[in-house]
């Protein structure tokens, strides 16, 4: 009976954490689409012509998804930022930008409005179904900053926090796994996450999910990842989203890998948090938008989820396997990252190979490293459109396969102090 009382407890306050997440975001999304756009609009304005030079998906290195630059999204974020509604909660809910008509992409609209172009040649869309947390920090950050302050400060940023979790990991005695850090970090390209506005919310949320995992000892794990989960519905665009989940819970796993029969309950326990965070984020969105607005939010979500799930493309039929092969050959297929990955193989082998061994935390590793599969297979019409966004979950893969070397000899280590 106690435990029954306990799990209804604890799914109450899941229930209540996700709404009342629901409303707050709501009500900071109605906050700041109380401030002036006009300050917004000019500071955008300084800078954001690098957008029309580069063009909507500029490549700084032909062929490498890895320097891809999704300046389309980028332009729509912008858009929706510098937005002059009337209503704050109208503004809140539906997320409108301009866009002028016969312009061919958004980052043309964005260029037409900044220039004061004749506004009745535009149209309102309302981008409904998206929380576009984004906007919270986006609005008073351009309400005083830049487009071009954006890049320098949002490079700084995370150069320090990836010196952070460097400096947590020697501290937790985890140097050795810098390998497999540093190798998700090449793959990730952190010269264009500094520069892009759409990449930047799963860097942030997965990273400060490190930084929690390494700087304490956390006894409501399930709270973490349904927070994490929760931040990424709000503030992403549905990039690389389960890399929140995926990365820290490697960090998890590998600082408590000599607790041996840990690492499968944390995989299922923090992933069913962590979906019910992100999932139920994404319909409290739903719900709270068709109440207020006049339109059904709900409905216009259920369609898209079935297209971005489909097997579908332009009316082309495509596989689910042939779209995580695609996404293996738009990443690795390169010669500078097969040399470097094979060499990193072939040192991690050489020096590790004795102490390499099948036991619950390499399989736990081994299976995180599928979930970016499993993701590409579920979503197969996103995934196979968006390689330049979707490609980075496979950082959970790198990050969990080049660990696995190193856990047999730390926890020989491990076995051997005590």
């Amino acid at each position: 009976m106690e435990s029954k009382l306990k799990v209804l407890k604890r799914v109450l306050t899941v229930i209540f954490i996700v709404c009342i997440s629901g409303v707050i975001g709501q009500l900071l999304l109605i906050g700041v689409y109380c401030l002036p756009t006009k300050p917004i609009e000019l500071n955008i304005g300084r800078g954001a012509e690098i957008l029309l030079i580069q063009g909507n998906g500029y490549i700084y290195a032909d062929g490498y998804r890895q320097a891809t630059l999704d300046n389309e999204t980028d332009a729509t974020m912008l858009s929706e930022a510098l937005f002059p509604s009337e209503s704050c909660i109208d503004g809140a809910v539906t997320v409108p930008r301009y866009i002028y008509e016969g312009r061919e992409s958004q980052l043309y609209s964005l260029m037409a409005y900044l220039n004061h172009d004749d506004i009745s040649e535009a149209a309102r869309f309302n981008y409904s179904r998206y929380w576009h947390g984004y906007l919270t920090i986006l609005k008073p950050f351009f309400s005083v900053f830049d487009y071009s302050d954006f890049k320098i400060i949002n490079q700084a940023i995370q150069l320090v926090i990836i010196f952070v979790i460097i400096a947590l990991m020697y501290k937790n005695h985890m140097e050795k796994f810098l390998i497999a850090f540093a190798s998700m970090l090449i793959i990730w390209n952190p010269a264009t996450i500094g520069v892009s506005l759409q990449y930047a919310a799963c860097f942030y949320i997965s990273m400060i999910g490190c930084i929690v995992v390494l700087s304490r000892d956390i006894k409501r794990k399930w709270l973490l990842f349904l927070i994490l989960g929760i931040l990424t519905s709000y503030f992403d665009f549905l990039t690389y989203p389960i890399v929140t989940f995926g990365i820290p819970l490697i960090f998890l796993i590998l600082k408590d890998k000599n607790e041996s029969t840990k690492p499968f309950i944390s995989i299922f326990e923090n992933g069913i948090y962590w979906g019910v965070g992100y999932l139920g984020m994404w319909a409290s969105k739903w719900i709270i938008g068709t109440l207020i607005s006049s339109e059904n939010i709900i409905k216009d979500a259920l369609v898209n989820i079935d297209s971005r799930t489909s097997t579908s493309v332009e009316g082309v039929e495509i596989t689910r396997i042939g779209t995580v092969y695609r996404l293996l050959q738009a990443t690795f297929f390169k010669w500078p990252y097969l040399i470097m990955f094979c060499g990193i193989i072939v040192y991690l082998l050489v020096k590790y190979h004795k102490s390499i061994k099948i036991n619950a935390t390499t399989v736990a590793l081994v299976l995180i490293s599928l979930v970016p599969i499993l993701w590409f297979i579920v979503t197969a019409n996103h995934s196979y459109i968006h390689p330049r966004l979707v490609y980075r979950d496979w950082g959970i893969s790198i990050l969990a396969l080049l660990s696995v070397p190193i856990v047999g000899k730390e926890q020989i280590t491990a076995n051997n102090q005590s």
